[in-house]
């Protein structure tokens, strides 16, 4: 017999359970403030990235913090004025940074991601969307054959658990993303990658199969909930009281003021990322290409050209944006691919909701047995979707999830009460 189910956010990954949830029977309502997919899901850089299996929480990433910081043009950014309150935040992604630690993560990534392309390939079925997503592989480029060389032992880590990838040099990389500059001397493939050349459009096509089949999204937040100390019993919405049978918490960052309405400390930190449209009729790469030592990558959409997405800038959620990280992509773009042109289109920032070990929260809450978690999917939102919506669905069902949940329990952090 079905259950009454509610899902809390309506981004990518709430509403890959709600689709879940909905064909095995049960009657599932969303809540979200917004909107569908109007949070990081809406600007996704639209990459299914199955090789990024490693948490960033890493020693040779730490060891590369102060010279990202010091170079204008990198990757990582961090508004000082914000970096009182993220201290904590950053002293556990330290810690996280114990090898010990970083194999386990890893291990635990790779089962997940290895697990996304088929979950994908069954969602895309089930809600007619497949002409949206292109597994056409992604290629990183190198532009040093030092930083090509520093990559080595990522390379191996990711063949040593299953990700299947193909070394070459620049002149080939050039014949998969024609256009690509002279300077690009080494670049790895990966072709059991695929993209979505509409990732708005994606959640959105989610968000209507799932209405047309019956359920119900509604724009509301939450703002308590009812428990017998066991078991949740309802929300308190701003649209009203909602009792359930079970609920599924998946709201991204605004998980972090949620779960301690149910009794769990979930420190996700506004991982700030950003994109930039550029028109590019004469762009003629059909994959996504990341540029390694830029740590962005240039995804090809449907209609709107070329997306540019990428970099972490670490503040508070409510800063400002710092357009001139959206700014910095249209400059790597235009050096990575010299004959770039077009005029921009659009930019956007986003949220991205990570925790400092860099492994996302899925699991049955401790203390609230008819609670499931899903959230702090950080880079990897888009690409685990799908596979973390197949994993609740089994929670709710009783049932044995398809990948082993030790290390992303939701309770890892502690519990407020």
């Amino acid at each position: 017999m079905g259950k009454a189910v509610a899902v809390i956010g309506a981004g990518i990954v709430g509403l890959c359970c709600a689709r879940v949830l909905q064909r095995a029977g049960h009657a599932v309502t969303v809540f979200d403030p917004q909107p569908p997919a109007r949070g990081a899901s809406f600007g996704n850089a639209g990459h299914i990235a199955i090789d990024h299996i490693r948490p960033l929480a890493r020693p040779d990433i730490l060891a590369q913090v102060p010279r990202m910081l010091l170079d204008p043009l990198g990757p990582l950014a961090i508004r000082w004025r914000d970096a009182p309150r993220l201290l904590p935040w950053l002293a556990r992604f330290a810690l996280a940074a114990r090898p010990a630690q970083v194999a386990r993560g890893t291990a635990a990534l790779s089962a997940l991601l290895g697990a996304a392309s088929g979950a994908w390939a069954e969602e895309l079925r089930g809600s007619n969307l497949a002409g949206l997503f292109r597994a056409k592989g992604a290629l990183v480029v190198y532009a040093t054959d030092a930083a090509f060389a520093a990559a080595a032992r990522e390379r191996d880590i990711l063949a040593r658990h299953g990700v299947a990838l193909e070394t070459m040099e620049g002149a080939k990389a050039r014949v998969l993303a024609p256009g690509l500059m002279p300077g690009i001397r080494h670049a790895t493939f990966f072709p059991g990658a695929s993209h979505t050349v509409d990732p708005y459009g994606l959640a959105l096509g989610l968000a209507e199969a799932f209405r047309r089949d019956g359920g119900r999204i509604k724009e509301a937040a939450v703002t308590g909930g009812e428990s017998d100390g066991q078991r949740v019993l309802a929300l308190a919405t701003t649209r009203g009281r909602f009792a359930a049978d079970a609920f599924v918490l998946a709201a991204g960052l605004a998980s972090r003021e949620l779960g301690p309405l149910f009794g769990l400390a979930l420190p996700l930190a506004a991982e700030r990322g950003y994109h930039l449209m550029v028109e590019a009729p004469e762009a003629r790469f059909e994959v996504p290409v990341t540029w390694a030592e830029r740590g962005f990558v240039m995804t090809p959409m449907e209609a709107a050209g070329i997306r540019l997405a990428g970099t972490v800038e670490l503040a508070s959620a409510a800063a400002p944006p710092s357009w001139e990280r959206a700014e910095l992509l249209l400059r790597h773009a235009r050096t990575l691919f010299p004959a770039l042109g077009g005029r921009e289109v659009s930019r956007w920032m986003g949220l991205r909701p990570t925790f400092p070990d860099y492994l996302p929260a899925i699991g049955q809450a401790p203390r609230r047995r008819n609670l499931f978690i899903a959230c702090g999917h950080q880079h990897i939102g888009l690409t685990a979707a799908a596979i973390t919506g197949r994993i609740i669905g089994a929670l709710v069902a009783g049932a044995a999830p398809p990948v082993d949940l030790g290390a992303f329990r939701p309770d890892r952090f502690g519990g407020t009460r």
